[in-house]
């Protein structure tokens, strides 16, 4: 019993004390959400017959693989030693990298589906208000983390950093969307043309922001392999 007391107390104390640690422990957690939220909008989707759901549900499932990725990455490179696991690193950082941009050009089919969308999806009051409470919890994990993980050297944290940023983005449009359809006039009202221009300012930036991801970590890789 006393073992175990111990296990748990260095565990605490190693989660406490060490950001890049507590960043991966609590990935763990945000992959779950992130799971979770993708089946909620596949409900939806078929619930109302609103394709929206159904590609932003895709977007998500994308997310949360890169996240698990990430995270299983990170382990691998841990348990290597004399150099080899900053080698690994930095190749899948890489990989990670255009997996990410790879996801963000993905975003091209829910926003299109939204200019052109047809008819109003009558949500009701539940999908808006479930939407709302995970945007608000991605915005303030990403705000908080964010600017702690720019001083971290670890591949993986940064990555995960972008990875959240990324989700509270996509998350604000999901919210955007499913507020016009809810309380606004739906594709008959003002509210979804501009919707979908504040929607393609958004991706303009993720994939804007994602190249530069990709640019840094061709840099990084070359830097390893010349060291």
């Amino acid at each position: 019993m006393s073992q175990k007391r111990e296990n748990v107390h260095n565990f605490l104390n190693h989660l406490r004390k060490d950001f890049a640690y507590r960043t991966f422990v609590f990935s763990g957690l945000s992959f779950c959400a992130t799971v979770l939220f993708a089946g909620y909008n596949l409900f939806l989707g078929i619930a109302y017959g609103a394709a929206w759901n159904i590609c932003i549900c895709v977007y998500f499932v994308c997310l949360a693989l890169l996240r698990a990725y990430v995270i299983v990455s990170e382990h691998r490179a841990f348990a290597v030693k004399d150099g080899e696991g900053e080698k690994r690193r930095a190749r899948a950082f890489f990989v990670q990298s255009v997996s990410l941009f790879a996801v963000d050009l993905a975003l091209v089919a829910p926003i299109s589906l939204m200019v052109m969308q047809d008819r109003t999806v009558e949500y009701s009051a539940i999908p808006a208000i479930t939407i709302a409470a995970y945007t608000t919890y991605r915005i303030v994990l990403s705000a908080r983390n964010f600017f702690k993980a720019r001083s971290q050297g670890n591949a993986g944290v940064k990555m995960l950093r972008n990875i959240n940023l990324m989700d509270a983005l996509v998350s604000v449009l999901s919210l955007q969307y499913t507020l016009v359809m809810t309380f606004g006039d739906g594709v008959d009202g003002e509210m979804l043309p501009l919707c979908a221009v504040t929607s393609f300012a958004v991706w303009a930036f993720l994939v804007g922001f994602s190249v530069r991801i990709v640019w840094v970590a061709l840099r990084e890789l070359r830097a390893v392999r010349r060291a």
